[in-house]
């Protein structure tokens, strides 16, 4: 892959001024991936087939929200309850 030097550049500045720029991607992964599985868990419970395309237009149709409020809206369960217990 040839290295284009000004994207080179313009990306090295952008991940040294926003120090948390790249974790939050990481960050928005993990939350997407545990709600993604509680709710394949939940359709298995439900003895229904769970397709990602489902998923996906859920929560699209929540609207641009955190993840964790839509993670709440499509499977009712409370994360930090989870977290403590």
């Amino acid at each position: 892959m040839k290295t284009e030097k000004e994207l080179l550049i313009f990306e090295q500045h952008l991940y040294l001024r926003q120090p948390g720029y790249g974790t939050s991607y990481i960050t928005g992964k993990y939350l997407l991936e545990n709600a993604m599985a509680d709710y394949a868990r939940l359709k298995e419970i439900e003895d229904d087939s769970f397709r990602i395309k489902n998923f996906l237009d859920e929560l699209n149709a929540i609207g641009n929200i955190p993840i964790s409020l839509g993670h709440w809206e499509m499977t009712e369960l409370d994360q930090m309850k989870i977290v403590k217990e």
